[in-house]
């Protein structure tokens, strides 16, 4: 049995039932943030252009745009709600940013057929799984060279979902896979433009095109990821291990990562930035809180890391747009310092802009640990650490912990607060009363007979001033 083959048959054969309990919880709670981010981000100009976009585009009425009267076919609904939950760049992380890839794809197609809450959650983990584990079986040099994961394995994830969604068999899921390889793509210079939340839609529309052009009978290549010329000859590099993708689909869920009763595989993210941003954000708001120092006081903020800062993923060293400073830890570092907060107002063109902020990132220096310094991906060992000291203008060096990993995020353990980010960004688009019913509706999405009822919570009522709205 082939890599596709073996893939094709978790797809299909995977069960509701074998999903653990904590999965299913941790899954509820990334649809709900990624959800909050979409809403919010219908406010965004970027968001404005592509909605008008695909209201031109029409489409037979069937699933709609979040936070919008607009209702469009399934697969233009996935790529626009896959673009605004990816568009503040505050939605999840893991191996890749899953629910701004997968939500779209459960919620199209589930009001297109009606479907299930539980049929829409197993979806969701099983299309996780598959982009997990592609991510991981690519390796790390995949991203090195340019590439954007989500983009790429989140092809094969929005597939999976995608063709649990439509009840697809054996073949059928491995020609959509196929159909959907050679529309993955997606690069990391797109970073800091609007094109990089693009991905994840991308990613979406083609896992929904994939499985209903399999559906009706379209050919793909049925052994598209091992083939010759398919998918892991295309994306992979050194690092790339073939044999390893269905090795552990299932088990154990990539959502859990390696625990068993609490889901640790996801993690959800406090502030509105680029993931590798949230290291240095954890260390300077903890020395903020030990050491009240002030903007005026720092003479330099001097960082250490593994990663070579050119290369990092948020690696802007001299911002232009507030965007392009949701991918500069330079940028983020020094505005959390001048207001005590990073939050979405941070990213404003006026916060952007203050002379105070834009003064004391240059003062921020982030440079790669010698020990560390040319190795390739293949050598890293996996190493993530961070050493910040904070050099004040009296002599004074407040030196912090050694930070490892990606700093501060949240998980299942903090839902409290994920509630919170959920209505204070929902309350950019809906009515209190909304909110509320939309946040309980997701929570108990397995309840749900017609995830429409969900959907409409989550979307506004169409009137002549909406359609004039998005043109």
């Amino acid at each position: 049995m082939g890599t596709t083959q073996r893939v094709a048959s978790f797809i299909v054969n995977s069960r509701y039932e074998d999903v653990p309990q904590p999965a299913l919880d941790l899954a509820k709670l990334c649809l709900l943030d990624v959800i909050g981010c979409a809403l919010y981000a219908t406010t965004r100009p970027a968001a404005r252009i592509m909605i008008g976009v695909v209201d031109e585009l029409g489409g037979k009425p069937v699933s709609h745009v979040l936070g919008t009267g607009l209702i469009t076919n399934a697969v233009n609904a996935a790529m626009v709600n896959g673009m605004l939950g990816h568009l503040e760049d505050y939605d999840d992380m893991g191996s890749g940013h899953h629910a701004t890839l997968l939500m779209p794809v459960v919620l199209a197609l589930g009001e297109e057929r009606h479907s299930a809450g539980k049929d829409a959650l197993a979806a969701y983990v099983v299309g996780l799984d598959i982009t997990a584990y592609t991510t991981i079986s690519l390796g790390s040099d995949h991203y090195a060279k340019g590439w954007h994961q989500t983009s790429t394995a989140g092809a094969l994830g929005c597939t999976a979902a995608a063709s649990r969604m439509l009840g697809l068999n054996e073949m059928q899921t491995r020609k959509a896979l196929g159909i959907a390889s050679s529309q993955a793509g997606g690069i990391r210079a797109a970073f800091g433009t609007m094109t990089k939340s693009l991905h994840p839609a991308n990613a979406a529309r083609a896992g929904v095109l994939a499985a209903k052009l399999a559906a009706k009978g379209f050919e793909g290549n049925p052994d598209v990821i091992e083939d010759r010329f398919g998918f892991f000859a295309a994306f992979g590099e050194n690092m790339a291990q073939l044999s390893n993708l269905p090795r552990h689909l299932g088990n154990p869920w990539a959502i859990m990562g390696q625990g068993r009763d609490v889901a640790k595989g996801v993690t959800l993210k406090p502030w509105p930035c680029c993931g590798i941003t949230h290291a240095s954000a954890t260390v300077i708001g903890r020395l903020l809180k030990q050491h009240a120092f002030k903007a005026e006081d720092v003479e330099s903020v001097d960082m250490v890391t593994t990663y070579n800062p050119s290369l990092m993923a948020a690696n802007i060293r001299w911002p232009k747009t507030p965007l392009q400073g949701k991918f500069s830890p330079w940028y983020t570092t020094a505005a959390l310092i001048v207001d005590g907060k990073l939050d979405i107002e941070s990213f404003t063109d006026e916060a952007f802009a203050r002379p105070v902020v834009q003064e004391l990132l240059k003062r921020v220096n982030i440079v790669q640990d010698r020990a560390m310094a040319g190795r390739p991906s293949r050598s890293a060992g996996g190493q993530e650490w961070w050493d910040i000291t904070v050099k004040l203008k009296n002599g004074k060096s407040i030196v912090a912990d050694r930070l490892e990993g990606h700093g501060d995020h949240y998980g299942w353990k903090d839902r409290d607060a994920v509630f919170q980010k959920f209505k204070t960004l929902a309350g950019a688009v809906l009515k209190q009363g909304q909110i509320d019913a939309a946040l309980n509706a997701v929570m108990d999405l397995e309840k749900t007979k017609d995830i429409c009822e969900v959907v409409r919570l989550l979307a506004l009522p169409v009137t002549p001033e909406d359609r004039q709205l998005v043109r």
